[in-house]
This record gives structure tokens, sequence and C-alpha cells, in this order.
């Protein structure tokens, strides 16, 4: 900020001038309101924010999975009844009842467990990398709003000081210090200025809806951006190495993770599965006889494997399982090359909006330095209103470069954010 200078200078006009320099140097200056909302809007997009909720839904899908995956295959049970009942010593068999169940072998339940718990961790950390994305849109969004509604703030003000040199103008002509073409050149101004306004108006619009669709919310309600912004005077330092443990790269990780323990199942699965079953023969009694085991029922245990002698499936599924690894590590390394660049994009990009900002808080001190002594000449010459309008144009100008620095600074800061 700025300290407002006053110049005591006489004057008969209704105007006078120590006020007319007092909006000149009030003109940008801005007002801090009371609390940061971008947290809150933060907050409101992770609760809310339907692509969200997807990416929760199907981390919910896995972690069941994990108890699906836990259990045996179903158990057969089977009835029969002998149309013409086979005589046996015993008596004639009516009806044959059974249940078989096959087990897989040792060891693969607990790999398909373990499999399935691999793909929970790779939902973990895409449903983190969707909340990290959804989080960088809503703070790129929130920069580009402050941005739109500082420099309507700034078009605001320099309306008022144009109506005010407007006035003045009008003023002079009466005096015959100054000509009609002043007064339109003046007006002239206003319109581009009044053009400016209304095309911002639908960039704000624009930008508020972006940020309510982020948010989820069924109407459109107004947002709150701070008045002013300060990018803190010591820059924060990061590093390559601060990308380590992202959760893209880790998710890659983690996919490695789970093609090895499929590749486990298929080595289990390969293998014999063991099936057991008990059979139960209902057998009649012979009639006219008498004998220990007249009419006895037949109990038979029974123990069977299933081999895949003359399956292929397993054999193509390790080859597809040591592709599907390379091409994981391939994306790895593409992901962590990206992510590499974004920073390193990223941390250029803030270094310049802080220079940026630094040249332009310098020329607007010289721009208004330049102000004071034009309006201090005014005391003994006719004021030049285009030289004023032309040094209300840098001022808005210089203030319009400072504003879009310090929007640049903080949504750079936010992609730093999402790469931590």
């Amino acid at each position: 900020m700025y300290k407002k200078n006053r110049i005591d200078i006489g004057w008969n006009s209704d105007f006078s001038l120590k006020t007319l320099i007092w909006c000149t140097f009030s003109l940008f200056t801005f007002h801090l309101i009371s609390g940061q909302t971008l947290q809150e809007y933060i907050k409101e997009a992770k609760e809310n924010n339907p692509e969200l909720k997807a990416f929760q839904n199907a981390l919910e899908v896995t972690e069941e999975r994990v108890n699906e995956v836990g259990g045996l295959p179903n158990t057969t049970i089977g009835t029969g009844y002998f149309v013409n009942e086979p005589e046996t010593r015993t008596g004639a068999q009516k009806a044959r009842f059974s249940a078989q169940q096959q087990i897989p072998w040792f060891g693969t339940n607990k790999a398909r467990k373990e499999t399935a718990t691999i793909e929970t961790e790779v939902s973990k950390n895409e449903l983190e990398i969707a909340i990290r994305k959804v989080t960088l849109q809503v703070e790129q969004t929130y920069y580009h709003l402050y941005e739109l509604k500082a420099r309507q703030r700034i078009l605001d003000k320099q309306e008022k000081l144009l109506d005010t040199y407007i006035e003045i103008a009008l003023k002079e002509v009466e005096n015959n210090r100054a000509s009609a073409v002043d007064v339109l050149k003046l007006n002239i101004a206003k319109n581009n200025l009044q053009n400016e306004k209304e095309i911002l108006k639908g960039e704000i619009l624009t930008s508020e809806t972006a940020m309510n669709q982020l948010l989820h919310r069924d109407g459109f309600d107004p947002l709150v951006v701070p008045d002013n912004l300060f990018i803190p005077e010591e820059e924060p330092t990061m590093m390559l190495d601060d990308i380590t443990y992202h959760p893209e790269l880790i998710t890659y990780d983690h996919l490695n993770d789970l093609l090895e323990k499929k590749e486990n199942v298929n080595t289990k699965e390969a293998l014999p599965s063991i099936g057991v079953g008990l059979d139960y023969v209902i057998v009649e009694e012979r009639p006219n006889i008498d004998f220990s085991d007249n009419g006895k029922d037949i109990v038979m245990p029974s123990l069977s494997l299933s081999i895949p002698i003359f399956s292929k499936k397993h054999s193509s599924r390790a080859k597809q399982y040591e592709l599907q690894k390379e091409e994981v590590y391939q994306k790895r390394e593409a992901s962590q090359n990206s992510l590499e660049n974004m920073m390193e994009k990223a941390i250029n990009n803030r270094i310049t909006a802080r220079i940026n900002y630094d040249t332009q808080q310098k020329n607007i001190e010289q721009t208004k330095q330049a102000e004071q002594i034009v309006m201090s000449a005014y005391q003994n010459t006719q004021l030049d209103f285009e030289e004023v309008l032309d040094i209300q144009q840098m001022l808005l100008r210089f203030e319009n470069k400072k504003i879009e620095a310090i929007a640049q600074y903080f949504k750079q800061t936010a992609i730093l954010n999402y790469l931590r």
C-alpha cells in the first residue's frame, strides 16, 4: 500500500483539488475482507463433488471384494432316483444323494485376498489423486475469480475518477481553460471503460458458474473472495524429490505389486484343485430274508483332483502379466517426467510472477509520482487532460498487470501444492 500524499494548492473551483488527488491515490487501494474462505470451498467440494463420490464408491466396491474372494466355490448337491432299481446283495437301490465341494490348492485363497487388498490400495490412491485434482480446480478458479473481481474494482474506481475529471473539464470549458474536445476525449475513455466492465461481468459470471459446479451447488450462490492477496516476501523452495511420494507414482507402484500378486494367483490356479464329496444311496430291504446288512444304506466318501493338463490359459496369463508390468513401468516413467516438468514450469512461472509483481509495483509508484507532478503544476497552468488520461491509462495498465501477477503467483502455488 502506498501513502496518500496531500498537496495544498489554492483553487477557486467547486471541486477541491485535494479531494481529486485523494481519489487518484485511493483509486487502487484494496481492503482485505475478514476471513479466507478458500479452505471452506475446498471442504465443500470434497463433500459434494460427484466425481469424488464416484471414486469413493469405487473404493468401497474394492474393499468389499476382499470378502468376496475369500469364499470357496459353490457346493454341488445332487439327487437321483433309480427308475430301474439295481439289485444288490443287501437290497435294491432306490435313490442317490450326493454333495461335492471343490477346494482350491493350498494358499490360493490367501493369494486372491492379497490381490484384492492391493486393488483397494490402488483405488485409495485414485481417490487421493481425484481429491487433489478437484482441489486444484477449486483453487485455480478461486484465484481467477479474485483476479476478475479485483480488476472490476479497479474499473469502478477508475470510472468514478473519470466522472470527476469530466466535471472538472466542464468547469474549465466555462472558464475558457479547456475545450470541448477534452470533454469528448474523457467521455470516450469512459465509454471504453464501461465496455470493458460489461465484458468483465460476463467473465465473472462464467467463473462463478464453474466454481458452483465444482462445489455441486443446486443453485447459483454468490462467492466470496478476498479484496487483496499478498505475495510472501520469501520464495518457498521445492525439490524434485518432493514428488517421489505423489499418489500418481504410488498408484503405479501398487499396480506393479498387483500384477505380481496376480502372477502368484495364476501360479496357484495352475495347480490341481481338490474335490471332496459324499454319496448316499438308499437301499430297500429284501423281503423274506433276515441278515444283518439287509437294506443297509450306502455311504461313499470321494476325493478328486482337477488338473489343468490341456489348458493354455495360465501360461497365456503369465505372459500378459509380464507385458502389463512393462507397460506400468513405462507409464510410471512418463508420469514422473510429466510431474517433474509440471513442477519446473510452475516454479519458473511463480518466480516470473514475483518479478512481474515487483516491476509493476515500481511502475505504479513512478506513475503516481508523475501524476503528482502534473497535478501540482495545475495551480499555475492549464490542466492537460490528454496527459492526465495517458497517466491514468498507464496506471490502470500497471495495476491490472500487478493483479495478474498476484493471481498467477497463487495459481502456480496451487499447482505446486498438487505436486507435494
